[in-house]
């Protein structure tokens, strides 16, 4: 049997009567707004050297004063002597500040202001005072009114001998505000961001994807606190991320190495320069599931060579593998030593030394609660001219589903203007994947239905104001070639988004297939002003 699935786009569309122009905001008639404050920190220093505790002034500068929800603002950040010090005399650091700052008012959460990376020198034994710095943060889209921003915590990064080392200074208590920002104006449409609900390791890519973002535009990934602070890019080695011309953000980014970030809860930011958005994450170093060992051979005569391998360990730790004998004593000439990779698995040759191994273990840096042992039985060698042996090797391999997914579930064809404008709207319907995994040679069909539009107060916009022109294509390493449905008006019948038919010169077809849609609404002319929805139904089958 064929299995049935449908999902939905809600269709949006706002027509107003025409307005007269909002007169253009004057940029310089108001002064950014500026304070300083000088509260408590309190300093975790980095390489074991302790702590430390003291006043510290800071300074911020923003501009402009008033912006829109989502928009850009810049800051100043000037920052009095630190309590913490550096125990030896360093020159040309490679340095990169921040500063979290605690939004209340008009909106809520926390920003960052992440300067550029620039070089200094660090006196011994003396405060340490970063040059002033400058970088931009996002107010929320829901922003509204004016927004007080109160510092919560500063970063210091330097790169040193090949590392990154970190200063956190956390403010001590509630110090007010240092700056504020007004938001005004209409809000702008969210983009999406989402990530992978279970846990993630470090030194691994990670899969973003999301949509409403700029088109083309250049994404930067960065890993903040669960709060929303400390956001910082170097915790994200590379990424393959992209924004297509709709907006569609797809590809991966790939976390630091265990100790840039350690296991805990995380929110993943991504910032295209307008838009920006944030998921939560999960990093945790070893994944669900005890540390599992395995041997290639449980036998074999003394001077045997067999392959110990391991899984579910923390990355990037000496893994130590020795031979038991049958009271479970070490015999330490058998030992060797791996370290585990980056996915937290391990794989080494173990030489079977003498007779007297009777099991073979593996631990974690010497960590008792790591300990792994399977039993190994050492085999008499036979005499005579030997002779050969076959073994028949099967596997099975089971049918999977046809699903699909979509990468939104809303188009928006904007406002038209009654009067002024042709009535024609474009949009793009979101991107929807087909994956057949099902093995067989029967097709599949991807259909769409679209209802009426209807405003809150009982007015409608037939469906069929609505064409489409489809577009499908096939993912890499599918095997069939999809068929994308003619141009048609939209509406209570089924129209083909995308098809694959039968291929009798292939066994089966399967794969992951791309169908997407360009959207044309045109409004009659004689229509009542409001906000109309829609609602259009895929079917594959």
């Amino acid at each position: 049997m064929t299995g049935l699935l449908a999902a939905c786009f809600v269709l949006s569309l706002g027509c107003v009567g025409a307005a007269a122009p909002l007169p253009p905001y004057d940029a310089k008639a108001a002064a950014a707004e500026a304070g300083t404050v000088t509260p408590t920190v309190h300093c975790t220093l980095p390489a074991g050297q302790g702590e430390a505790t003291g006043p510290q002034e800071m300074n911020v500068e923003l501009s402009p004063p008033v912006v829109a929800p989502g928009g850009k603002v810049h800051a100043r950040v000037t920052l009095g002597a630190s309590p913490a010090t550096s125990a030896i005399a360093l020159d040309d650091v490679p340095t990169i500040p921040s500063l979290d700052l605690a939004m209340s008012g008009g909106a809520t959460g926390t920003v960052t202001v992440r300067g550029a990376e620039f070089t200094m020198d660090v006196p011994a034994g003396e405060p340490i005072e970063i040059p002033a710095y400058e970088g931009d943060f996002l107010v929320p889209v829901d922003a509204s009114g004016e927004i007080s921003l109160a510092p919560v915590r500063t970063l210091t990064q330097t790169k040193v001998l090949g590392s990154v080392f970190e200063t956190p200074c956390d403010v001590v208590g509630d110090v007010g505000s240092v700056a504020t920002v007004t938001a005004e104006g209409t809000t702008s449409e969210p983009a999406t961001l989402t990530a992978p609900a279970d846990p993630v390791r470090p030194s691994t890519s990670v899969k973003l994807r999301g949509s409403r973002w700029t088109p083309d535009a250049t994404p930067v990934p960065s890993l903040c606190a669960a709060g929303g602070g400390g956001c910082d890019p170097l915790k994200f080695t590379s990424n393959t991320l992209r924004i297509d011309s709709y907006g569609t953000l797809t590809g991966t980014a790939t976390l630091g190495e265990a100790g840039a970030v350690p296991d805990g809860g995380y929110q993943v930011k991504v910032n295209d320069g307008t838009k920006e958005a944030t998921a939560p994450l999960t990093v945790k170093a070893v994944a669900a599931g005890n540390r599992e060992i395995s041997l290639s051979s449980d036998s074999g005569p003394v001077g045997s060579v067999i392959t110990v391998s391991g899984r579910n360990y923390n990355p990037d730790r000496w893994i130590n593998i020795i031979g038991l004998d049958a009271a479970g004593t070490g015999l330490d000439d058998s030992a060797v030593y791996v370290k585990s990779g980056a996915d937290g698995t391990f794989a080494v040759e173990f030489t079977v030394i003498s007779d007297a191994v009777a099991a073979v273990q593996a631990d974690e840096g010497n960590d008792p609660a790591t300990v792994r042992t399977l039993p190994f039985t050492v085999t008499t060698e036979g005499g005579g001219d030997g002779s050969t042996a076959g073994q028949r090797l099967t596997t099975e391999v089971r049918a999977g589903t046809l699903s699909m997914t979509q990468a939104g579930d809303t188009v928006d064809f904007g406002t038209t203007v009654l009067g002024t404008d042709t009535g024609a709207q474009q949009a793009r319907l979101n991107r929807v994947e087909v994956e057949d995994a099902r093995g067989v040679n029967s097709g599949w069909s991807l259909t769409a239905t679209l209802t009426g539009f209807r405003s809150a107060d009982g007015n409608t916009i037939p469906a069929d104001a609505v064409r489409w022109t489809p577009a499908c294509t096939a993912r890499a390493g599918s095997v069939g070639v999809p068929v994308a449905g003619s141009p048609a008006a939209l509406g209570s019948g089924a129209a083909s988004l995308c098809r694959m038919s039968p291929d009798g010169s292939r066994p089966f077809t399967g794969g992951r297939f791309d169908a997407d849609a360009g959207l044309t609404l045109t409004v009659p002319e004689f229509t009542r002003p409001g906000d109309y929805s829609a609602t259009l139904t895929l079917t594959l089958l």
